[in-house]
């Protein structure tokens, strides 16, 4: 008997046992009703863990607490998983677990739970059972092409490249798939940065609010002294309460007998195997290709002297605004006035060729091309042109310009570039321009 008959013989015998009893049965009376031998006690309980937070749950080491999460045969949810939501669950509960305590480990958490619970249950559907089933394996698998889980064949435009960890860390694919709210870097990113932004909107603190903004990018490491003279300059010191916030004390965060600096972004580097790398997957890989040398390291002494920003601000302030400054920059030098996060962050960069012409573009540093995000991108009509602009180093993943074409008709005026491209075309508007 396969195991998708198992799960309907379980809901079934669940179904009738809480038509008759209020309270839930211990696994020997779910034995019983499945005409089960007790010694097959632990056969059960596996079949059960397949479809828990799908169609069971329980709360583990309290009896009597197994409960059905959809009483309505006609309504069962796992019939018809969503890989994406299987992804999302997945990519979550990794984040969650990397944030507990070692010792705290072995408890799973339930976003991981929900999510494994999921992916085997959907592999089962499907008439394959080749999918990770317990810690371990999935630790493996998560190292693998997201691709290689046939599973994942309706997801449109996934690179096979993407894996949920990389280099020990989780990947940049898993960083844009998971859900917001559960993990302590997020809750940084959601709370912190955007306290800041509303706080700013709500006082119109558009260059206070482009100076911190600013800030981080440039200077997500500070000396002690400095950190204490830029939360008391006049442009600052409105923000001064959430800056306490965003930089910590380096040795606080982390505990080393030397520290490494990544040589792009300038942040504390991550410890992994028997050497040092950036938290940042980019950073890796454009260093590498660019031969960047790693800062000079620093004694744990020094060390106590540096604020840092939190792992959260920089994943989601810093690397992202490396792109944003470039994009501005390289702009600028072209003779064109370049306005960063104008309107306190309505987009990433204004950009005016005259008082007619201006483009709005906003810069997205994205492993997977989420056309759901995209069409989220509002056209501005009171803009020449609305952009998307993503960095070229991205375009082995996105493939932006073969997918633009499929894409571009659904956003509503809204276009795709990368960032060479966005550049040669105000190269090209600058000739006319100037031929005119």
């Amino acid at each position: 008997m396969k195991v998708t008959k198992h799960r309907d013989k379980i809901l079934e015998a669940l179904r009738e046992w809480f038509r008759i009893h209020k309270q839930a049965p211990t696994l020997e009376e779910l034995c019983v009703e499945l005409e089960m031998k007790p010694q097959q006690k632990a056969t059960l309980q596996r079949r059960l863990q397949t479809i828990r937070g799908i169609d069971v749950d329980w709360d583990d080491n309290v009896a009597r607490s197994l409960r059905l999460l959809n009483l309505d045969p006609e309504g069962e949810p796992g019939l018809n998983i969503p890989v994406t939501e299987t992804l999302r669950y997945l990519a979550t509960g990794l984040s969650d677990w990397g944030t507990l305590e070692p010792k705290k480990r072995s408890q799973i958490p339930q976003s991981l739970r929900l999510g494994m619970s999921r992916m085997y249950l959907t592999s089962l559907l499907q008439g394959n059972e080749q999918v990770p089933s317990n810690i371990p394996e999935f630790f493996d698998w998560s190292k693998k092409p997201v691709v290689e889980w046939e599973a994942t064949t309706e997801i449109p435009h996934l690179s096979p490249e993407v894996t949920l960890i990389e280099d020990g860390l989780l990947s940049d694919f898993a960083l844009q798939w998971q859900v917001t709210g559960s993990d302590v870097e997020n809750q940084v990113q959601e709370k912190v940065l955007q306290d800041v932004l509303e706080h700013c909107r709500a006082n119109q603190l558009e260059e206070a609010y482009r100076a911190l903004r600013k800030l981080i990018i440039e200077s997500p490491v500070l000396p002690y002294t400095e950190f204490r003279r830029i939360i008391s300059s006049t442009q600052l010191r409105p923000l001064r309460d959430f800056l306490l916030k965003i930089y910590v004390d380096l040795v606080d965060l982390v505990e080393d007998k030397t520290y490494h600096f990544c040589p792009r972004c300038k942040y504390v580097m991550h410890k992994y195997k028997n050497t040092y790398i950036c938290r940042s997957h980019t950073c890796e890989k454009i260093s590498a290709k660019q031969g960047l040398s790693c800062l000079p390291t620093i004694s744990k002494e020094d060390a106590e002297e540096l604020k840092v920003v939190t792992p959260g601000v920089h994943r989601y302030g810093t690397i992202p605004g490396i792109w944003e400054l470039d994009l501005a920059q390289k702009l600028t030098k072209l003779g064109l006035r370049v306005t960063l996060w104008p309107e306190i962050d309505e987009f990433d960069l204004l950009v005016e060729f005259s008082k007619k012409i201006r483009w709005a573009i906003d810069v997205k540093d994205w492993s997977y091309l989420d056309e759901e995000r995209l069409k989220k991108v509002d056209y501005r009509h009171d803009m020449a042109e609305t952009f998307v602009v993503f960095p070229h180093e991205r375009d082995d993943l996105l493939r932006i310009k073969v997918r633009r074409p499929q894409l571009e008709p659904e956003l509503g005026g809204v276009r795709l570039m990368l960032i060479s491209e966005i550049i040669n075309l105000a190269e090209q508007n600058l000739r006319k321009k100037n031929h005119a």
